[in-house]
């Protein structure tokens, strides 16, 4: 071998090993990297392990608390995976015991579900579905679905899995809100008042009564404000009510205010308004109720032309009484001197039958004034004068004793202590005179008995005054208590004292009647309100 050749295979064995040395150092790099790389791939697939088995933890925690019920069956519906809430739901749980999701369906839904299955498999899922169950504990029950497929990774269907919800109760709530809703939509439509319901000032439905008392059509009335409808000088009170409630000061008002119907006539109506707010206390609706009281204004208005003229007619009686009184009093007592001076003066001249013939006279002059007296305090007892003070009864009782002629064999007493009413002092005088001297005229005793009482009930006092006197037959038991009227067998009787009686115990909204047996006694009871 030439030393040229032996020179060649120098140089070529060298850059060999520098060749060699360079492959070395990138091997060397790249173990590097690679084991580098390695470690990172070590830490990501714990870390990605680690993520797995959070989510498998997440979706367990999920399944097993979810609210709905989760049933997943195979494709003969035999169940294979349910949680807590189906296990509540349906009584039956697969880790005693397995069983068939087919053979919990009520009969009479059986095809409908069925066919609701072929449409799964078909479509790949539902939504919607509804059907009847029978739980284990033979418990009815109305339940929602929804369902999809769950296929294999060659797309093959394996199984179902649906969300499964008990709509039972909130179905029957249903039921009965939307019966409820027709009810009261029924009450609503035959109402004898009218009904309006508003939203930001507009008509959104309005009831039959309502459209007939403006003469309008429902669709007439849509859309139009209750303010447009009302009379022009209402609308100030009724907008300034309304702010009232906008404010959120009040929550409804009452106002009596006329409305325009659409032959442009007038209503007067009572209007209730109630206003019905959101959660943030916001108007959301306002409904009102509006009664047609035209008539009945009418009414008022004419019964207080008729009380007007009732007090004028009082009035002007009761001056004719005091004016006819006064004129036929003067020359009554005119008359009862001549025949006293008579008397006197030519007493000498008469003989028993003329001096017994004055003595009628006397006592005809006597009833007529007692009559004439007697007709003026009638027409005292007004209704339109009626002062209420408290009134100590016993010290009526007691004045009447003093008073009136009692004769020494007949006795008025007060059974108990009796009450304090409020009243007029001189009407209850009257009130209690005239029956107490009714009932002592007519005691016929040897041993006469007056007895006044008194029971409380509810609003009313019961006052009653029994005697034992001759007693009162039963067809004059209401004719006693008109004016003019009496038994007939007692001289010194008007037959105006009842009628005055009854009058006053009318004016304190009372009532009076008596009980009667004839030779035994009778009693007068009347009642007057306490307030």
């Amino acid at each position: 071998m030439s030393k040229s050749e032996i020179e060649i295979l120098k140089r070529a064995l060298k850059r060999e090993r520098e060749a060699r040395k360079q492959a070395e150092k990138i091997l060397e790099d790249k173990s590097l990297e690679l084991y580098e790389l390695t470690e990172e791939l070590q830490k990501a697939n714990t870390k990605l392990e680690e993520n797995i088995s959070l989510k498998t933890s997440e979706l367990k925690g999920v399944f097993e608390n979810i609210v709905d019920a989760y049933v997943m069956i195979d494709l003969k519906g035999n169940v294979v995976k349910m949680n807590d809430a189906a296990v509540e739901l349906l009584g039956y749980d697969i880790t005693k015991a397995p069983f068939n999701l087919m053979n919990l369906l009520h009969k009479d839904d059986l095809k409908y579900t069925i066919r609701a299955f072929k449409i799964l498999h078909k479509k790949g899922a539902f939504t919607d579905y509804q059907a009847r169950i029978i739980a284990k504990n033979k418990e009815v029950k109305l339940v929602h679905v929804n369902s999809s497929i769950i296929y294999d990774k060659s797309g093959k269907a394996i199984a179902a899995q649906g969300i499964v919800r008990d709509i039972t109760t909130e179905t029957i709530n249903k039921e009965i809100f939307e019966e409820q809703k027709k009810q009261l939509d029924i009450i609503v439509d035959n109402s004898s008042l009218g009904i309006v319901l508003t939203a930001n000032g507009a008509i959104i439905k309005t009831n039959k009564t309502f459209e007939k008392l403006l003469g309008y059509s429902g669709e007439e009335l849509l859309g139009k404000s209750v303010k447009e409808l009302t009379f022009e000088d209402d609308k100030e009170e009724t907008s300034e009510k309304m702010n009232v409630v906008d404010s959120g000061n009040k929550d409804d008002f009452i106002i009596k205010k006329r409305y325009v119907k659409k032959d442009t006539s007038l209503i007067d109506a009572k209007t209730i308004v109630n206003a019905i707010r959101d959660n943030q206390g916001k108007i959301k609706y306002q409904v009102a109720m509006i009664e047609d009281i035209t008539s009945q204004l009418a009414i008022e208005r004419q019964k207080e032309q008729l009380m007007e003229n009732l007090a004028k007619s009082n009035e002007e009686l009761q001056q004719y009484a005091h004016v006819v009184s006064h004129d036929l009093k003067s020359p009554l007592s005119s008359i009862n001197a001549m025949v006293s001076w008579i008397k006197e003066d030519y007493k000498d001249l008469f003989d028993d039958q003329g001096l017994n013939y004055l003595k009628m006279l006397e006592d005809k002059l006597e009833s007529m004034e007692r009559l004439i007296d007697g007709i003026l305090k009638y027409s005292s007892v007004n209704h339109d004068i009626l002062i209420k003070k408290k009134v100590d009864v016993n010290e009526i009782v007691s004045e009447v004793i003093e008073t009136i002629h009692i004769p020494d064999h007949i006795t008025v007493s007060a059974l108990k202590k009796l009450p304090v009413i409020k009243a007029d002092r001189t009407r209850v005088l009257q009130l209690f005179q005239n029956i107490v001297t009714n009932a002592v005229n007519y005691i016929d005793k040897t041993k006469g008995v007056v007895e006044i009482d008194c029971e409380s009930e509810h609003d009313y006092w019961i006052f009653s005054i029994k005697d034992n006197g001759q007693g009162i037959p039963e067809k004059y038991h209401t004719k006693i208590f008109k004016i003019f009227q009496s038994l007939g067998n007692e001289k010194s009787s008007t037959g105006i004292g009842l009628s005055i009686v009854k009058k006053i115990v009318d004016l304190y909204q009372g009532k009076i009647w008596l009980e009667s047996e004839i030779g035994v006694g009778t009693t007068f009871y009347f009642t007057i309100k306490k307030n």
